[in-house]
Parts: structure tokens; sequence; C-alpha cells
């Protein structure tokens, strides 16, 4: 064997402690996530009619180690508030929670609420269950630093709509469930909708009967109804900014939902931008389309001054 001088050796020797020091420098955000989050599960945001409803809260805090454990910053964060899709009838707050990660990973703080399904309230109680969620959020800025000149809602599908809902709706008269504090304004600052429907006396003619009902109880062929519960319907020169992502072949909501929706605003000059993915249906979206889609959102939310 040949032999390797002292000097080699130390050069050697020098490029790995190199090599290993470039490898243990830096940092993995997802193994961070330990070190400065705070997960804090199924907080009840609401109770009505004996049913709790709960949220989970994700936010920066540093891990002290001891009594009190965490301690929050000082600094207000900016907020989404999220509700998972399903038809107004399955899923909860985790089944859809892999929208949030990119939110995490920005140190946004996160609020990912549960509300009833169609088996134990109308939409109209629903959107309800949604601003009582919002409300929460101005309930315990101070204590989780929320920003709430920041609050951007989000969800996908029904919850998509829900979300536009909840940015739109202003009337506390028909959606409010008693807990908003008289003078508050629940106001958000964007809404990211992802395929939401936008118009449900569209959308509801290739609905049945059963289904319509079930979303507005007697409602079937009155279209007065679903006109109170389609977002499109509240949009006015003072609505907030919308960005909408939808696939242009999506079957369970047409790709025209978006359209109009974004036509109305574009008449009205509000911000609003939606992003086509062409030959998509209701979500498939791959990792390169779904890299692409965020970074157009936070573009969206920096344009709208929120990041």
């Amino acid at each position: 064997m040949r032999n390797i001088s002292a000097g080699c050796w130390s050069v050697l020797f020098g490029l790995y402690l190199s090599s290993c020091g470039e490898q243990y420098d830096k940092i993995n955000s997802v193994a961070a996530l330990y070190s400065d989050q705070q997960i804090i599960s199924n907080i009840v945001y609401s109770n009505i009619d004996s049913i709790n409803l709960v949220l989970d809260v994700y936010v920066s805090a540093k891990r002290l180690g001891q009594p009190p454990w965490y301690e929050y910053s000082e600094r207000r964060k900016p907020v989404v508030l999220y509700f998972h899709g399903g038809g107004w009838v399955v899923g909860d707050k985790i089944s859809h929670s892999r929208y949030l990660l990119p939110y995490i990973d920005k140190k946004w703080c996160v609020v990912n609420a549960n509300y009833r399904h169609l088996d134990k309230t109308s939409l109209v109680g629903i959107i309800g269950d949604a601003r009582s969620a919002l409300n929460w959020i101005y309930e315990n800025a101070e204590k989780y630093k929320f920003d709430t000149t920041k609050i951007v809602v989000s969800g996908e599908s029904s919850g998509g709509h829900i979300a536009l809902m909840t940015a739109l709706a202003m009337d506390e008269t028909l959606f409010s469930q008693g807990h908003i504090k008289p003078g508050r304004k629940l106001t958000v600052a964007g809404v990211i909708n992802w395929f939401g429907v936008t118009d449900l006396i569209k959308a509801s003619v290739k609905w049945d009967a059963a289904y319509v009902n079930a979303i507005m109880p007697n409602s079937f062929g009155k279209t007065d109804s679903l006109r109170e519960v389609s977002p499109i319907n509240y949009i006015t020169k003072s609505s907030v900014p919308i960005m909408t992502l939808h696939g242009n072949q999506d079957m369970m909501t047409s790709h025209d939902q978006g359209v109009m929706l974004h036509e109305q605003l574009k008449v009205l000059g509000i911000k609003n931008n939606l992003l086509t993915i062409h030959g998509k249906g209701h979500g498939n979206f791959d990792g390169a389309e779904m890299t692409t889609m965020f970074n157009e959102i936070w573009k969206f939310l920096k344009e709208i001054e929120i990041e």
C-alpha cells in the first residue's frame, strides 16, 4: 500500500470535517418545527345545539424545556383560517390539513376549524359556525399574537365556499350565533379559494332535490334561499381581494364558477387572481403544480401587503 504522508492525511481529515460541517450546519426546516412551533388541538370555539365545535391552532413559539413550556413572540403574525372540504357532509380539520404546511413553514399562525355538517344544520348554520371561528381569532389575538389586520381565509371545495362566505357575508343578523361583541366587525384581508362553488343557484341545477334540501331546508326550486348562501351575491366595491385556484376539467365544481366570480370582481375593480390549472380536475394537482400555485399565492399575498 502506498504510504500517505502526514501532510496528506491532514488535508483529507480537514476535508472530511468540512463536509461534516456542511452536512450538520444546514438546518432542516421540517425538523426545526419541533423547536419553534406549538400545536394546540381541539380548542372549543363555540357550543351550539349541545355540540362543541373545535379548532386547532399552529403558532410560532419558542420551546423552553420547563414551565410554562412555550414562549410566544411579541410580534404579531399573519393568520390563515382554514376550512376543509367534503361537500358540507364529510371531512374534518385533520383530513385536509396538508394545505396548511406551506403557511406553517412561513411561520404564519394557522387556525384550522371544524364545523357542523348538513346532518346537523343548514348551510346558513355552517356559515355561522365559520363566522364564530373568525370571531375566536379576534377574541384570542392578544394571547397568540394574531395580527387581525392580516387574516386570510382559505378552504378547498365546499371549504372554499365557506371561506368566501366568511369573508364576504357581513350580515350578522343572518349568520351570527350570538358570540360577537356589539360593534365588532369581523373583517379579513383576503381569501385563498381552492375551487369553491360561488353561485349555488347555477351549481344546483346538477344536484338532486334531497341534497339541495339538506343545504337549505325547503329550498328546492326557491332561488332566494340559495341566493343568500352564494358568495357571488355578496361581492361589492368594498370586498376583499380574492385568489382562486381551479382545474379547468373539474367535474365536481365547474371551472365556470371561478370564472363568474372573478369576472364580477374585475368589473368592480377588486384585486383578484384566477389561476387555472389546465387539464386537472377537482384537486388532483401534482407536486410541481402545487409548488407553482403556492408561489403564486405568496406573490398575490405580497401584492396585497400580507406577508
